[in-house]
C-alpha cells in the first residue's frame, strides 16, 4: 500500500500546486500542471483499480444485498489479479498511457510555448538550418526569399528545435544540466514514437539509453527491450519531464501570458 499511498500525495500535491501557481487561467503554464494532474490521477486510479481486484481475489470484498445480482460482473474484475497475462497486460497499458500522455502534454506545452514566443527572424532561421543543404541549392536563384518564405509555411519544425530555442530566449536561464536534458527528451521522442506509432516495434539505428536503473534497448527491427527492475520507471519518466518544463519556464518568466487554444469543453 505504500506506493499507493505515495500516488495518493503525490495527486494531491500537484493539486494544490495549481491553486498557488503565478500563472492566469488558460495560460499554457498552468495548463501543462492541471493536464499534468489528469495523467497522474488517471494512473493512480488504474492502481486502484488492481489493488480492488486483488482484494477481490483474497476475498476481502463483500457485497451488499442491494448489489446482489452483480457480484458475478464484480468478482469477474479479479481475473486482472489472478492471470498473469492479463496483470502483466493491465499494467504495461497503464505505463504505456502515462508515458504517452506525459510526453504529449510536454510536446504541446512546448508547442504552444513556442508559437506564442517565437520571431519571425527566429523562424526564419530555424527553417534555414533545417534546409541548408537546399538552400545552398537555389542560392543561384533569383526567387531565393521566395522560396524560403514558401519553406517557412511547409516546414515541420521538430520539438527538439521548438526546445532550443525557448531555452536559449534569454542567455544563461536554463542551467548546467542542459545537454543531458536535450538527450533525455530525443530518448522519449524515439520511445513515444516505437511505443505509440509501432507497438513497441522499432526500426532505426540501434540504441541504448539508461534511466533510473532501467536500459532501454531499441535494435532494428526488433521490439523494445527494457532491462532492470523499476517499477515505477515511467513516472520517473514524468517527473523528469516536469524537472524540464518548469526548467525552461523560468527562461521566459517574465513574460506575463501565454495563451491555451480553447479545447472545445
Amino acid at each position: 500500500m505504500k506506493n499507493i499511498d505515495k500516488l495518493k500525495n503525490l495527486v494531491n500535491s500537484i493539486k494544490a500546486l495549481i491553486y498557488k501557481l503565478p500563472y492566469n487561467d488558460n495560460d499554457v503554464r498552468k495548463a501543462y500542471f492541471e493536464n499534468l494532474y489528469t495523467i497522474i490521477n488517471d494512473f493512480y486510479l488504474g492502481k486502484i483499480y488492481f489493488e480492488i481486484s486483488t482484494q477481490i481475489k483474497n476475498g476481502k470484498v463483500n457485497f451488499d444485498e442491494d448489489i446482489i445480482d452483480l457480484k458475478p460482473h464484480i468478482l469477474s474484475v479479479y481475473e486482472i489479479a489472478d492471470h498473469p497475462l492479463l496483470s502483466n497486460g493491465y499494467h504495461n497499458e497503464l505505463n504505456r498511457k502515462l508515458f504517452i500522455d506525459s510526453f504529449t502534454n510536454f510536446e504541446i506545452t512546448v508547442d504552444l510555448c513556442f508559437d506564442n514566443l517565437k520571431t519571425d527572424i527566429a523562424v526564419k532561421q530555424i527553417v534555414s538550418d533545417l534546409n541548408s543543404r537546399l538552400i545552398r541549392l537555389i542560392k543561384q536563384c533569383k526567387n531565393e526569399e521566395q522560396i524560403i518564405d514558401q519553406l517557412i509555411k511547409t516546414s515541420f519544425i521538430p520539438l527538439i528545435r521548438k526546445f532550443k530555442y525557448l531555452s536559449k530566449i534569454k542567455s544563461d536561464c536554463y542551467g548546467i544540466n542542459y545537454s543531458q536534458d536535450i538527450k533525455f527528451i530525443e530518448f522519449c521522442t524515439k520511445l513515444r514514437n516505437c511505443v505509440l506509432h509501432s507497438a513497441g516495434y522499432y526500426k532505426g539505428r540501434d540504441y541504448e539509453y539508461e534511466f533510473d536503473g532501467v536500459n532501454f534497448i531499441f535494435k532494428n527491427e526488433e521490439f523494445l527491450e527494457m532491462k532492470g527492475e523499476n517499477d515505477y520507471v515511467f513516472l520517473k519518466l514524468n517527473e523528469r519531464l516536469t524537472n524540464i518544463i518548469n526548467q525552461v519556464f523560468v527562461c521566459f518568466n517574465n513574460v506575463d501570458y501565454l495563451k491555451y487554444p480553447d479545447d472545445g469543453f
